[in-house]
């Protein structure tokens, strides 16, 4: 795959190298004190044509017709500077030193200026990756607002060697996802999910994001709990601009959009995303001790039983098209001599989703691999999503003096779900004829991450302290999650409801269950630079300490629908044939009559016990030094973190309390071999430890691929030894060609795996041996202005990136039920991205295609009885075409999933991570639709 992309590589370096063209360029400085000046806007006087200044005040202005032009350079407080006579050669290169004068006339002597690097563009991206110490990779909100991406997951999948599992969770390199660490805006982020150690993306707005960076090796100043990468999100920054900005966007599906749509009944405050309490248990529902102490037909059954609405029916309505609006304002405020900035963002969305899935199980093992296997059962799937989001950022700027400053940063989201999903088919396992299983879920989540932070500056600016104070919170509830099964009377022509003998997690069910997480953090670091202060390159040493507090507090209970036994059989039976909106209401519960007698009906069971719930408590503390060392032409860099890890764990078994010291190395040597292109490797020693849920021995049944979860408490943390090599190549401001390779090798791996479990299918947690992964990595971001002097080309970019990898867990010697080598689960052997970007600023015209693809991957690992499934392949085109217009309005089309290809699950029956379709057996097919939104912003700046 990568040798099919290194011949046009080449071709298009060796095409710009013989361009005839000539080429502009220089650095933009203050005349006094010789410093970079930034953003600065250089112009050839009399056309369009010119650039910005980096973050070392160079510029490039390429592709320049031969001949003696005069350049205008402005920067705001500074005079204009005109340079005439710059003459430009044939191939050649002409650069500049342009030095410039503040204006006195706007000199702020008496007020400071808060203000801040803008890190929102391409060009300040590529400037973090080059002058960074680490292998990192991103994408900025310029590229982000090029594509129809509506969240981050939707915004990672751009970036090398990352890919999406389940539209929410991020694999990078092919390691899973609970081997990630994520960061908003510095602080560590929380998990989000009840059933494992990992972030949901999904939760912030691809507009609430400026910069997405991922740290791909280990400074002694990172969390050394990761092993895929650490994940830097950074929301929407303060700006030295006024303005007021509004956005509308409708989109329309079209397998969804004003065709029928089913939904199971809503709260009044779901077009808020949250529920109000309609969904919750009744106040005053007796507790799991008063249900499971007390006989099947006692008091406080009947009237638990009756107190519970008869909410297993579903409406249908004609789905209206996805729309949502976003409301942007950004000011200075003055405060006495300090100015401050503040920024307020707010996005709303309402989304709309159905699509029809065939969901397949097999018999669990067949004596010829090499063949097709019986069906377990056979079933499609209708599945309907209501989604509706809002965000908020609201954040602060205060410079208390021109050396001290401090921002507080804050981002909310919430966002509720309402899934309807109804299944029918045949389960060969149960009785014959057709089923009927239906689900009702609502889920809702809601995130908040807060950041205090300060920065204090030594006045000859060879130092800084920078201090914070951070606080995440996530609350996730599902209410009233109901699960039931029927089956069809071919004599009667009519549905019959299963009735558990006892309670179960999938049969006239309701499930309640609610997690919150908080977090607490404090940092305090300080960095020192030695040497000329005015040189680049200069020794620096760095250290400091981060302290990270986590509880999370998890409970859940399920009660189920039962006819006692010491009741009329035949009445009981007639009374499962009842309608679903009728069949569980208050008249068909049973009831104590006051002569002491008892009419027959239903009465429900508790199903909870003690596993089914959980206290969790960690805290962190870390220290680190590090340093960094210019020989040469070498940049020598390393230090040492330690962490101490204290994680205690409160569940109905024996109290889990597990404490660890970790001493983590690290190394990070770049040789700079020109200007702009240089050499890294680098070595690192990371940790990776089990979260909460994966310690909890719970059991959670998993509707959708009809699935059992329970939690390990035996697990072990795994250590990583990481090993990266980089290339990186700048040909120009905003421009990167890189080629790299990385291997990981893990000690006790957590992995996630398939029991011996008699009945359903169950998974869990255990730690294998050990595991490695290796892997290559190619990225090229390259404007096209050098290969021709046409319009087309100037205005022509691409970005294209793939990786190629190959890993394996070890389960060891002893392992029985599972097969001992595999590869990583979710790891794709190659991953794919590719972009083509044409912009026209005369015109105010763009138009993009972004295109994605993934090799297979091991979704469910399989045991020696039951195979593994692997996702299948697909390719995934978006469109976007917009139109500027000078009145501050945009206009875009976007179109996503063009191609409109199948999802696939594979049951892979000959386990050799290769699927044949004549001899592997589908899972999970289904497809969601194209996408199509059209999209109204207005921005007001204010002058």
């Amino acid at each position: 795959m990568l040798r099919s992309l290194l011949p046009p590589l080449f071709f298009l370096i060796s095409i710009a190298a013989l361009a005839q063209n000539g080429t502009i360029g220089g650095v933009v400085t203050d005349a006094k004190s010789g410093e970079a000046i930034v953003g600065a806007n250089v112009v050839i006087q009399g056309t369009q044509v010119g650039a910005v200044t980096d973050v070392e005040g160079k510029f490039t202005i390429a592709n320049v017709k031969p001949g003696t032009y005069t350049l205008a350079i402005s920067f705001i407080t500074y005079k204009a500077n005109i340079v005439n006579d710059v003459v430009v050669e044939s191939a050649k290169r002409t650069d500049l030193k342009v030095p410039m004068q503040e204006d006195d006339a706007t000199e702020l002597t008496e007020i400071v200026v808060a203000a801040t690097r803008e890190i929102n563009n391409d060009m300040s991206l590529i400037n973090a990756i080059k002058e960074s110490k680490l292998v990192v990779s991103g994408i900025s909100a310029e590229q982000i607002v090029k594509l129809p991406d509506n969240d981050a997951a939707q915004v990672m999948k751009r970036v090398p060697g990352v890919t999406i599992v389940d539209n929410r969770f991020v694999l990078v390199r092919g390691v899973p996802d609970r081997y990630n660490q994520v960061m908003i805006n510095g602080a560590i982020a929380p998990s989000t999910e009840v059933d494992k150690r990992t972030f949901a993306f999904d939760l912030i707005p691809s507009g609430a994001i400026d910069q997405l960076l991922i740290y791909k090796s280990a400074t002694p100043d990172l969390p050394g709990d990761f092993a895929g990468g650490v994940i830097q999100v950074k929301t929407k920054q303060t700006t030295s601009d006024e303005y007021t900005s509004f956005g509308l966007n409708f989109g329309y599906r079209a397998n969804t959009s004003f065709k029928d749509f089913n939904e199971s009944a809503k709260s009044p405050t779901d077009f808020l995303g949250y529920d109000n309490g309609f969904r919750s248990l009744p106040s005053g529902f007796p507790s799991v001790e008063a249900l499971k102490t007390t006989g099947q037909t006692s008091p406080v059954r009947e009237q638990a039983g009756k107190s519970l609405s008869n909410q297993f029916d579903y409406t249908t309505s004609k789905a209206p098209v996805d729309y949502g609006f976003n409301f942007g304002y950004a000011r200075n405020v003055m405060f006495g001599k300090i100015q401050a900035s503040t920024l307020t963002s707010l996005n709303y969305s309402v989304n709309y989703q159905y699509y029809k899935a065939s969901f397949n199980r097999y018999t669990t093992f067949d004596t010829d691999p090499e063949t097709k296997s019986d069906f377990q059962n056979d079933f499609k799937d209708s599945n309907y999503s209501h989604e509706t989001k809002i965000s908020l950022i609201h954040n602060w700027l205060f410079n208390l003096s021109d050396r001290n400053k401090i921002e507080f940063k804050n981002l909310l989201v919430q966002i509720g779900d309402n899934k309807t999903t109804l299944r029918e088919g045949h389960d060969y396992t149960q009785l014959p004829g057709l089923w009927n299983n239906n689900s009702y879920y609502y889920l809702s989540r809601f995130i908040y991450s807060g950041q205090l932070e300060g920065t204090y500056s030594l006045k000859d600016n060879s130092g800084k302290f920078n201090w914070m104070l951070a606080m995440n919170y996530v609350d996730r509830n599902e209410p009233d999650y109901r699960k039931f099964r029927r089956n069809f009377d071919d004599t009667r022509g009519e549905f019959r409801m299963i009735l558990p003998p006892g309670s179960n997690l999938f049969d006239a069910n309701r499930y309640y269950s609610s997690l919150t997480d908080n977090g607490y953090q404090n940092s305090v670091t300080f960095e020192k630079r030695f040497g000329n202060l005015e040189e680049k390159r200069t020794p620096s040493l760095k250290a400091g300490y981060f302290l990270d507090y986590k509880k999370r507090a998890f409970s859940a209970r399920y009660v189920s629908y039962l006819y006692p036994a010491n009741f009329d059989g035949a009445y009981g039976n007639e009374l499962s044939y009842l309608p679903i909106n009728t069949i569980f209401s208050q008249q068909n519960m049973f009831a104590n009559n006051a002569d002491g007698t008892q009419s027959p009906g239903f009465a429900i069971q508790e199903g909870s016990d003690p596993s089914f719930v959980y206290h969790g408590k960690t805290f962190v503390t870390s220290g680190f030094v590090m340093g960094n060392i210019p020989v040469g032409k070498f940049d020598i860099g390393g230090g040492v973190r330690v962490e101490h890890f204290d994680q205690k764990l409160e569940t109905y078994l024996d109290p889990v309390h597990n404490v660890k010291t970790s001493i983590l190395p690290s190394a990070n040597i770049a040789y700079n071999l020109t200007e702009r292109s240089l050499v890294r490797v680098a070595y690192s020693k990371t940790v990776n430890r089990p979260e909460f849920r994966e310690l909890a021995p719970f059991l959670f049944y998993q509707f959708e691929y009809n699935l059992n979860l329970i939690g390990n408490p035996a697990l072990k943390s795994a250590t990583i030894d990481n090993v990266d090599l980089r290339w990186e190549l700048y040909p120009n401001p905003g421009e990167l060609i890189s080629f790299g390779a990385f291997y990981k090798n893990f000690k006790n791996p957590i992995e996630f795996y398939q029991q011996n479990a008699s009945g359903n299918i169950q998974f869990s947690y255990q730690n294998a041996p050990k595991a490695y992964t290796a892997g290559i990595e190619l990225e090229v971001r390259k404007s096209l202005a050098s290969l021709g002097v046409s319009k087309f080309l100037r205005n022509l970019s691409v970005n294209i990136n793939s990786s190629l990898m190959k890993s394996e867990v070890d389960m060891g010697a002893d392992v029985t039920f599972q097969k001992r080598r595999r590869p990583l689960q979710g790891q794709s052997p190659y991953v794919i991205n590719s972009g083509l970007y044409y912009n026209d600023p005369d015109l105010g015209y763009s138009v993009n295609v972004a295109y994605n693809v993934i090799g297979n991957r091991i979704m469910a690992v399989g045991s020696v009885i039951a195979p593994s499934w692997i996702e299948r392949p697909r390719n995934a085109v978006d469109l976007q075409v917009a139109k500027q217009f000078k009145n501050s309005m945009e206009v875009k089309v976007n179109v996503q999933n063009v191609l409109n290809a199948k999802y696939r699950l594979f049951q892979d029956n000959d386990e050799n991570q290769k699927i044949d379709e004549k001899i592997d057996d589908p899972i999970q097919v289904y497809q969601t639709s194209q996408l199509f939104t059209l999209s109204w912003s207005w921005k007001f700046m204010k002058k």
